[in-house]
């Protein structure tokens, strides 16, 4: 079985969360060969503790490493100016459509792209955190475009928003779980 585990999973480990210990043992799991497991490399394009953004992946990888789980692979969303890592990322156009049909589902009442964003909402003009919200569902949506794009077989989070696309036509084939609940498909 395939898990794609989001950054939530992540921050699970790195702040010893109740999760901790069902994310830990998928990725035990994964190093015993009895599942296969995966993070997402747009992880590194969220936002950091203590609020900020990372300047380089390797930042990232650093962080990977201190949380002793640097083996364990990561999938590329992708490719965004200003947002990706490009050695980090796949050039993708023809999966465009799958990325939009994720963000409509996921976030329908926000706009897809940046600059339609901006000029809809024109209050958010120059509010940092309404950005960071937007950039956040940029992630979101490609933490999903990455799972359903490597044809995985379970979406592991604790961000309840991602279970709507369980319901979604077309992404009937896709199943989002908790840790505890993935945890129970080993």
């Amino acid at each position: 079985m395939k898990f794609t585990l989001d950054t939530n999973c992540i921050i699970d480990l790195d702040l010893c969360r109740p999760s901790a210990t069902n994310v830990q043992s998928l990725i035990s799991a994964h190093r015993a060969g009895k599942a296969e497991v995966a993070f997402v490399a747009v992880s590194a394009s969220e936002r950091q503790p203590g609020d900020s953004y990372l300047d380089s992946f390797r930042e990232f990888e650093a962080r990977l490493k201190e949380l002793n789980i640097d083996d364990i692979p990561l999938l590329l969303g992708m490719a965004y100016f200003d947002i990706s890592y490009w050695d980090h990322a796949v050039f993708a156009d023809e999966e465009c459509d799958l990325e939009e049909r994720i963000h409509n589902v996921l976030f329908p009442s926000v706009a897809f792209s940046y600059s339609d964003f901006k000029r809809l909402a024109p209050e958010a003009t120059g509010d940092i955190l309404t950005d960071k919200k937007w950039r956040n569902r940029w992630c979101d949506r490609q933490m999903m475009w990455a799972h359903v794009s490597n044809s995985r077989d379970v979406f592991v989070t604790s961000d309840n928003n991602f279970k709507k696309i369980e319901r979604a036509e077309s992404f009937e084939g896709v199943k989002v779980r908790t840790p505890e609940e993935a945890v129970a498909l080993l």
